[in-house]
């Protein structure tokens, strides 16, 4: 976590060393830790929006999704599902806007997703995590059991947490889930360490997606990718956003 302090001594240091001659203004300062501040916050969450609709698409980063954008891309460029009427969807990062709170983060998610359910009781609700935020969709699924509203469907694209288990909660209409193995990303000993879920065997759907072989993009297969873990085939038949949209319709 970058703190407002470090921005202004980073910003500082690197003015001292561009204009070396003139003395630093304080408004050349407060730009320089202005322009830093909106790097670092480049994709903003875009809650639910309290609203009528007859579908829901609910997109949740990994960690430091704000900065990579990574399944912000997904919310903006997936196609709407198969169903017709009104769709919303929304993009959180996986810490719901506290990254000091694990526990916290699918309650929150959790709550707002309620809130669309009791507006819109028949609306079904398609979840779809990537990495650490597919761990915060999961667990905000099953603290939705026993409540009132319409069908939830999960994808899980490469999940990511070593402190919670993969256990699938009784409300789930369909879950779909995407791993990868064998990657030859340098950056993937990230979700290494982190404890990757690979197979989830309670799971209705698993897409295994082998590193040394390339997606449908021409690109091998690795965990910044999930563009290639939603809608590539992997070893299986069918990509999870085609089984996916078959369940959906199967469904209504």
């Amino acid at each position: 976590m970058i703190r407002p302090c470090h921005l202004l001594t980073t910003a500082a240091a690197a003015l001292c060393l561009a204009a070396p001659a003139p003395a630093l203004e304080l408004g050349d300062i407060l730009n320089a830790v202005t322009g830093a501040a909106q790097k670092v916050a480049k994709y903003q969450a875009a809650p639910l929006p309290k609203e009528k609709a007859d579908a829901a698409m609910v997109f949740v980063g990994g960690m430091a999704d704000e900065y990579t954008g990574i399944v912000h891309g997904l919310a903006c460029n997936c196609p709407w599902l198969p169903i017709t009427g009104d769709q919303t969807r929304a993009y959180y990062h996986w810490h719901m806007g506290d990254m000091g709170s694990f526990d916290l983060a699918p309650d929150k998610l959790a709550a707002e997703l309620q809130e669309f359910r009791t507006l819109n009781p028949a609306a079904p609700v398609v979840l779809i995590g990537h990495s650490l935020g597919a761990s915060t969709a999961l667990q905000a699924a099953a603290r939705l059991q026993g409540k009132p509203g319409g069908s939830i469907y999960l994808l899980t694209l490469d999940p990511v947490n070593r402190l919670v288990t993969p256990k699938r909660p009784d409300n789930l209409a369909w879950w779909g889930n995407s791993y990868i193995v064998n990657s030859q990303d340098s950056r993937d000993f990230i979700p290494v360490i982190g404890g990757r879920w690979n197979e989830c065997k309670e799971a209705d759907y698993n897409i295994r997606m082998d590193g040394l072989a390339k997606d449908d993009y021409g690109y091998f297969y690795q965990h910044g990718g999930a563009m290639s873990q939603l809608f590539c085939k992997g070893d299986e038949q069918e990509s999870l956003f085609t089984r996916l949209c078959r369940e959906i319709k199967k469904a209504r």
